[in-house]
């Protein structure tokens, strides 16, 4: 059997959801509360573009605190500096990594994935579809969940300012080194226009709840994991329909047993994920 990345080792209790907190002097920092707009004209809906190209930088840090068998806590900080580039057209999506930051470092398994390339669709109701990557492994297929969330899930023909809206998504995913089912729910909310860094943005909040269910091997001994987490975010959308940047916050609490040894580990994760959009000029055709 092939032996798992040392690295990936290290992280086989982080659950990964971009994708994308800790005490660590490299954490991200909330997007600055925007402050309400100006009374002016604006579009009484909003709706994401089908053309676009940016670069998308993103960043995940985590903190884990684990409760072992002889009662004692460990706490691990663990994170991820991507740096993507995301083109839209004719609502057709392709997304490039051209950089990634593994913390702890490792190099020679963040080279792994760099240069993947991943293609889908936007469907009618705002969810990425037919998401794949061009390459296999453990990490790539972790860096999926971050691509699948770079983008907010839109109401068809857009979401009225102030208007509620609810999605649920059933599928299978890989945190770590474990294939696991998800169940997610996640209620969205348009707010009204405001100006934020300077330019005028409408915030779309996300709630979510979710669970998961999965195993994988370590060391040869097998593992099984349970989940149950939620998530708090805004992604700032400008007035033409690209996104400005979003930050998100998740906490889950998981359960992994080794059935081997009937040990258990219970462990309480909190992440936080901030993005940023840098739109690109469009290429000469």
């Amino acid at each position: 059997m092939p032996r798992t990345p040392r690295h990936l080792l290290t992280l086989a209790l982080l659950l990964a959801t971009a994708g994308c907190g800790t005490n660590s002097s490299a954490s991200p920092r909330r997007p600055a509360t925007p402050t309400p707009a100006p009374e002016a004209r604006v579009s009484s809906t909003t709706s994401l573009t089908t053309t676009w190209e940016s670069q998308v930088l993103f960043q995940r840090r985590d903190s884990l605190v684990m409760t072992l068998p002889d009662g004692s806590k460990q706490v691990q900080n663990v994170g991820r500096d991507l740096q993507f580039t995301l083109q839209l057209k004719n609502r057709a999506l392709t997304v490039r990594l051209d950089t990634l930051v593994l913390i702890p470092t490792a190099p020679a398994l963040a080279s792994e994935a760099i240069g993947a390339v991943w293609t889908g669709k936007i469907g009618a109701f705002g969810r990425i579809e037919d998401l794949a990557p061009s390459r296999g492994g453990i990490l790539v297929e972790e860096i999926t969940n971050a691509v699948a969330s770079l983008l907010p899930r839109l109401p068809r023909g857009g979401a009225a300012l102030g208007e509620r809206w609810s999605d649920t998504t059933d599928r299978s995913l890989r945190v770590e080194i474990f294939r696991t089912q998800e169940h997610r729910v996640a209620t969205w909310h348009a707010q009204a226009a405001t100006v934020g860094d300077g330019i005028r943005v409408v915030p779309i909040e996300i709630q979510e709840r979710f669970e998961q269910v999965g195993q994988g091997t370590s060391a040869n001994r097998r593992m099984q994991m349970t989940a149950q987490g939620s998530r708090s975010g805004t992604y700032y959308m400008t007035l033409d329909g690209r996104v400005d940047r979003a930050g998100m916050t998740d906490t889950t609490a998981k359960l992994i047993t080794i059935p081997e040894t009937r040990q258990s580990i219970p462990t309480m994760q909190y992440g936080r994920t901030l993005v940023r959009y840098r739109p690109l000029t469009p290429p000469n055709d």
